[in-house]
C-alpha cells in the first residue's frame, strides 16, 4: 500500500491564543508558593475560572487560602511524570484561571519520582542501569510534549539549592571554589520549556531575580522579548503581570516596554550560542559539556568542536554520560 501524502499549507501568522508556562524557582522563604497564586489572580481576572493547585507538599499551599481563593488537589506519591500529566489534563476542560503545581521538583527527587522511578527499575531489567531509564524517560518526554500544546497557563515551583562547581583552571586557592547560584531541583529539558523563569532567593518578599552575574542562575533565568514588556524590575510579582501575561497568553495587543523592565534574558534554545562562550568559564569542561549536551546534539557538536585538544579528551572520558544526557537519546 502506498502511503498517501500529506498536504501543508503555510499561511502568514497571526497572533492567537498562545500556550504559556511559568517557573518560579528558589529555596523555602522566597515566596514561590504564594506569588504563583498572586500571579494566577491577575490571570483570573482575564480568563475567568478557578485557580487550580496540584500540591505535592501535604497541602502546604491552603495557609493562603483565605488570602486568594483557590481550588486545591493533593497530589500524593508517586510523583512520576504520568501523575502531573494526568492532573493537568484533567483540568484543561474545566478552563480554569491558572494551573499551578507546587512542587514541580517532586517529579524529579520526589518520592516515587523521576529518580526513584529509575531505581525501582533496575532490578526489573535485570541490574541493567542504562535500560532502566526508559520508561521513566519516555513518560518525562510525554509530559514536556503536553506542556507545549495546553493553552491554559501554567506556573510550576520549583526548589532550589545553592551550588558550587570546581574551576580546574584557577590560579589560586581562593578561586578553586566558585559559587554558581541558585538552581532548580528539576532537569533542564523541563525547566527551559517554559516560557519565563525567575528565581526568588531567600527572603525575596515576591521580588525576581532576573539578572545574575553568577553563570548557574544566568543560565536557568529566562526572560523573552514578548513578556519584557510586562515586568518591571525591582517589583514584586503581582497580580497586575498575571493580567498582563493573560492578555497577551489571549492573543492581546503587546504593551509598551514599562518603565525600568529588564532586558530580555537570553534564550537558551537548542541553537543558541554554546555555554562555553556565554560566560561561563568558572565552570570545568565537563560540565560545560554536561549542560551543552542537555539542550541536544547539535549544540553539544558545536561545543565539542571549538574545544582544545586536551579538552576533548577530557569529555570523552565521559562520553557515555554526555550522550545519554542528550535529548535525542532519550527512549
Amino acid at each position: 500500500m502506498n502511503d498517501i501524502a500529506r498536504k501543508f499549507e503555510a499561511k502568514p501568522a497571526v497572533r492567537a491564543e498562545e500556550p504559556l508556562s511559568i517557573g518560579i524557582i528558589g529555596p523555602p522563604g522566597g515566596g514561590k508558593t504564594k506569588s504563583a497564586l498572586i500571579l494566577a489572580k491577575g490571570m483570573q481576572a482575564v480568563r475567568g475560572g478557578d485557580i487550580i493547585v496540584g500540591d505535592t507538599e501535604g497541602g502546604r499551599s491552603r495557609k493562603y487560602a483565605e488570602e486568594i481563593p483557590f481550588k486545591l488537589c493533593e497530589i500524593e506519591p508517586p510523583c512520576q511524570s504520568t501523575a502531573f500529566l494526568d492532573f493537568i489534563k484533567q483540568q484543561v476542560p474545566l478552563n480554569p484561571a491558572a494551573i499551578i503545581i507546587d512542587s514541580m521538583s517532586d517529579e524529579h527527587e520526589g518520592e516515587g519520582g523521576y529518580l526513584e522511578w529509575h531505581d525501582e527499575m533496575v532490578p526489573k531489567m535485570g541490574g541493567n542501569e542504562w535500560a532502566a531509564w526508559a520508561k521513566p524517560k519516555a513518560a518525562r518526554k510525554r509530559l514536556i510534549t503536553a506542556l507545549l500544546h495546553i493553552k491554559v497557563p501554567l506556573i510550576f515551583t520549583f526548589r532550589a539549592r545553592e551550588k558550587t562547581k570546581q574551576n580546574p583552571d584557577a590560579r589560586s586557592a581562593r578561586d578553586k571554589i566558585v559559587n554558581i547560584g541558585w538552581q532548580p531541583v528539576a532537569p533542564l529539558e523541563i525547566v527551559h520549556t517554559l516560557d519565563l523563569t525567575c528565581i526568588l532567593p531567600p527572603r525575596a518578599n515576591g521580588v525576581p531575580v532576573w539578572k545574575s552575574d553568577k553563570v548557574g542562575e544566568d543560565f536557568i533565568i529566562k526572560l523573552p522579548n514578548y513578556l519584557a514588556p510586562y515586568i518591571k524590575e525591582g517589583a514584586a510579582l503581582s497580580e497586575d503581570m498575571g493580567r498582563a501575561f493573560a492578555t497577551w497568553a489571549r492573543g492581546g495587543a503587546i504593551a509598551k516596554p514599562a518603565h525600568g523592565a529588564p532586558a530580555p534574558a537570553p534564550a537558551h534554545a537548542e541553537n543558541s550560542t554554546p555555554l562555553s562562550q556565554a560566560g561561563a568559564g568558572n565552570l570545568s569542561v565537563e560540565d560545560m559539556g554536561r549542560e551543552s549536551a542537555q539542550r541536544g546534539e547539535a549544540v553539544f557538536k558545536a561545543f565539542y568542536r571549538d574545544r582544545t585538544p586536551a579538552e576533548k579528551q577530557r569529555l570523552n572520558a565521559i562520553g557515555d554520560e554526555l550522550r545519554g544526557l542528550m535529548p535525542e537519546n532519550a527512549a
